[in-house]
């Protein structure tokens, strides 16, 4: 069912921004999503990894694990710098994603990364719809899937492909945002860059900030035991520059057609002008490093 939305940005244009060439996960833009990401998606896997040990199996049996909508693996990653995950007698990991390119990425890191392929650790990478996981039910120990379910067409639908493919006992770790620590910045330079213009919404991701909105997904996916947790962390870029450059490219994507070209181009100079001015929630840590600090729910669903 398409998504109409009038005065704001709609799942309709995260699809389209998704699915073109220089859109939010392919090309240029997924090679450089860890940059843009400021090292707020390692340490979010880093606290769902944290989450979901207590659930795992003993180290003396294998272990299998679910990177879904994996985007750079940085799930993937995180396991396997994890001693506890590979501790295991066996690891196998199977990260997946919508993306051509994130999956091309992926297979190339995993072909120069040896130990990812050695006799007790495997990981393979594939292009899947996490809607329609191509594994076979009772597969999974745990899942990932951070900041992701979102952007799905059908969530709810991505929930009963996570309860069909864990194992009994098996967990699911989510994470979508409480606040966006990156909006009080768009709306900034967005009242810089188009005087007078109307701020932008953002109501397909407005509907997950609410407590009990990813819990209440998870559980009309099917699962039981679901809790809810929240999770704060910092993006942070090694200076104004970098931090201007990667925020204003993420910006730029979000608005993707809203915007008219002259006006994106001015993106990352404004960008730098509000840093400047210690505007819009901007952190400024030691040695000229440049931060936002984020705000995310987590859920743990339990098969």
């Amino acid at each position: 069912m398409s998504t109409q939305v009038l005065d704001g940005i709609g799942l309709d244009d995260i699809v389209k921004a998704q699915e073109s060439e220089s859109g939010m996960y392919n090309g240029d833009m997924a090679t450089s999503y860890n940059a843009r990401a400021g090292g707020c998606n390692i340490l979010l896997a880093d606290k769902l990894i944290s989450l979901v040990q207590p659930f795992l199996p003993p180290s003396s049996r294998p272990l299998r694990i679910l990177d879904n909508a994996c985007g750079p693996a940085i799930a993937t990653t995180q396991c396997l710098a994890n001693a506890t995950i590979c501790s295991h007698a066996a690891l196998h990991i199977s990260a997946v994603d919508i993306s051509t390119d994130f999956i091309a990425n992926n297979c190339s890191l995993i072909a120069q990364t040896p130990g990812w392929t050695s006799n007790s650790t495997l990981v393979d990478t594939a292009v899947m719809d996490c809607a329609d996981l191509k594994f076979a039910d009772d597969t999974f120990d745990a899942s990932f899937t951070s900041l992701a379910i979102f952007t799905f067409p059908d969530p709810v639908q991505a929930a009963r492909e996570l309860k069909r493919t864990l194992k009994p006992g098996g967990v699911a770790a989510l994470t979508t945002f409480k606040s966006g620590g990156w909006r009080p910045l768009f709306h900034e330079a967005e009242r810089i860059v188009r005087h007078g213009a109307k701020a932008t919404t953002f109501p397909f991701l407005d509907v997950w900030l609410p407590s009990g909105k990813l819990e209440q997904t998870m559980k009309d996916g099917g699962f039981v035991d679901v809790v809810e947790g929240e999770a704060a962390v910092m993006m942070w870029w090694g200076n104004r520059g970098e931090a201007a450059k990667n925020l204003a490219d993420t910006l730029k994507v979000i608005v993707g057609s809203a915007w008219s070209e002259s006006e994106k181009e001015r993106m990352e100079e404004t960008v730098k002008t509000i840093i400047d001015d210690d505007g819009a929630g901007i952190v400024k840590g030691k040695d000229g490093k440049i931060g936002v600090e984020m705000y995310f729910w987590t859920v743990i669903a339990k098969k």
